[in-house]
């Protein structure tokens, strides 16, 4: 079974259609949680951007995962993920997040 580990900076997709890809880590880092829970954002679904702006899009059972640990962070910004993913039914899913 394939697995992988990406991990990076939560970013909803709604903001993250809105950056340039030269600044994509850095604004990832400056994400805020504010940001990520609103209505609109949650449904946009969300991305993990690494130190070296290198995106990891989540598929949409991803999002109560993050939620999840959106809700559980202390930190108002830049909160970092990683994300366990397995090939399941012939795609990608991610089966658990966390720090």
């Amino acid at each position: 079974m394939h697995k992988e580990a990406p991990q990076g900076y939560v970013v909803d997709l709604a903001c993250l259609r809105k950056y340039p890809h030269a600044e994509l880590a850095d604004r990832a880092r400056q994400h805020t949680i504010e940001c990520a829970v609103m209505g609109h954002c949650v449904e946009s679904g969300y991305a993990l951007v690494n130190e070296e702006g290198e995106l990891f899009l989540l598929d949409p059972d991803a999002t109560p995962h993050v939620l999840a640990a959106l809700n559980r962070t202390h930190l108002q910004q830049g909160v970092a993920l990683r994300v366990r993913r397995e090939m399941l039914d012939g795609e990608m899913k991610t089966v658990r997040t966390g720090p």
